[in-house]
């Protein structure tokens, strides 16, 4: 479970980052980067079944990886983090790139052969181990063509992120407040906590991952606010030209959404068992439904957002709990009714309070809720009347429309 007040730290943390840092040259590179060559030695090939077994060296080559006939090698006398990679294609094409990479035998290259740019051709698809340390997880992604081993340029989501991002971080009154937005979407999140470790805004480049879905690239991001502090989560979908088309903010926690169908049947059997779970695709939401015994009331039904982890009662849509925000205290039934809105009330205003939005009034904020764990209340934002769309639990939100 993740801990949102940190108030003192190690100067090791700091000695370990920046150690890393000097290493890399401050060169710590992402997406395709990095010169190649031809060379014309040959390597000693290790024949392995595991293809992400880091193996045996000889005296001048390291064997990386191996898969299918795919060969990664790097020199052994190098110590680097940028240091000669070399890719053999089944003995068929070899070449040599200068990459970024880890030589670790618990986290090797991962080589996947797919189509990732629609060409009708398997592209040869590299993950390396180029970062590890406190705080710090980078992995870097090269796709090249089969024939040629060009390498193919894929967009940088770190230096997106950074610049298309917008972000604030402020410190008041013992407490540290952040709001994120990227294409009119927000998380404002507070920490109870202030200090010098915090930044003057969200930065990314720390934890990056890349995995290949349904035959399309997709980055991830943790977004960086201190030392120790990653309030936000982001998911970036790449489309065939290799360029990212399509981004996702998550509330950053240590259970991180968006949550598979195995994830959310082991959180409701932690929190609330005996439940029976079913998915709705057209609505991407699940519905739990708690039987009872024949003539003594309904059985109780509640949906789950995978989206931000947040259970509702199906039948008013009031959220109830959330399983990535686990500080949140949770929401009494809606029929509760005043005690339901005073809570409700005491989650949103350090969200609104993050965020810049007042309400428009004590009495007439709330509009309904949306069906999906969301709910619609009415806020000033600059001096404009506007209607929201919040998660209560997550302080993800967007404007839905400006009062004429």
């Amino acid at each position: 479970m993740i801990t949102l007040s940190k108030h003192s730290k190690h100067a090791c943390i700091l000695i370990g980052l920046a150690s890393c840092l000097l290493c890399s040259g401050c060169t710590l590179s992402h997406a395709n980067s990095g010169s190649t060559r031809d060379i014309k030695e040959d390597i000693v090939v290790h024949k392995s079944t595991n293809s992400e077994e880091v193996s045996s060296s000889s005296d001048d080559y390291i064997i990386l990886a191996e898969n299918n006939g795919i060969v990664i090698t790097t020199t052994a006398s190098q110590d680097n983090l940028l240091r000669d990679i070399s890719v053999d294609v089944r003995g068929e094409q070899k070449r040599t790139f200068q990459w970024n990479a880890v030589v670790d035998e618990t986290r090797p290259p991962i080589i996947d052969e797919v189509d990732v740019n629609a060409d009708g051709i398997k592209e040869i698809v590299i993950r390396l181990n180029a970062g590890r340390g406190t705080e710090l997880s980078i992995n870097d992604i090269h796709v090249l063509h089969p024939d040629t081993l060009d390498e193919l340029h894929v967009e940088d989501p770190v230096t997106a992120l950074n610049e298309q991002l917008k972000s604030s971080i402020e410190q008041r009154n013992g407490k540290t407040y952040i709001d994120m937005e990227l294409n009119g979407r927000h998380i404002s999140r507070v920490y109870d906590y202030e200090g010098s470790s915090w930044s003057e805004n969200i930065g990314f480049g720390s934890i990056v991952s890349y995995e290949v879905v349904d035959g399309y690239l997709q980055a991830r991001l943790d977004g960086r606010a201190s030392i120790t502090e990653f309030p936000v989560h982001v998911v970036a979908d790449y489309g065939s030209d290799l360029s990212i088309q399509d981004v996702k903010l998550y509330y950053s926690s240590f259970l991180q959404p968006s949550f598979t169908e195995e994830d959310v049947k082991y959180m409701v059997e932690q929190w609330l068992p005996g439940g029976e779970i079913t998915f709705d695709p057209k609505s991407d939401q699940y519905t739990v439904v708690y039987p009872v015994e024949t003539g003594k009331g309904e059985p109780m039904m509640l949906k789950i957002n995978p989206q931000t982890g947040t259970v509702y009662d199906a039948t008013s849509g009031s959220p109830r709990m959330n399983f990535a925000n686990r500080e949140a205290l949770d929401l009494p039934p809606f029929s509760n009714g005043t005690l339901y809105y005073e809570e409700l009330h005491r989650l949103l205003e350090p969200i609104l309070d993050a965020a810049s939005l007042k309400l428009v009034s004590p009495e007439s904020w709330f509009s309904g809720f949306l069906g999906d764990g969301y709910l619609m209340i009415e806020v000033v934002q600059a001096e404009r009347e506007v209607t929201i769309k919040i998660d209560a639990f997550t302080g993800q939100w967007e404007v839905m429309g400006e009062h004429s």
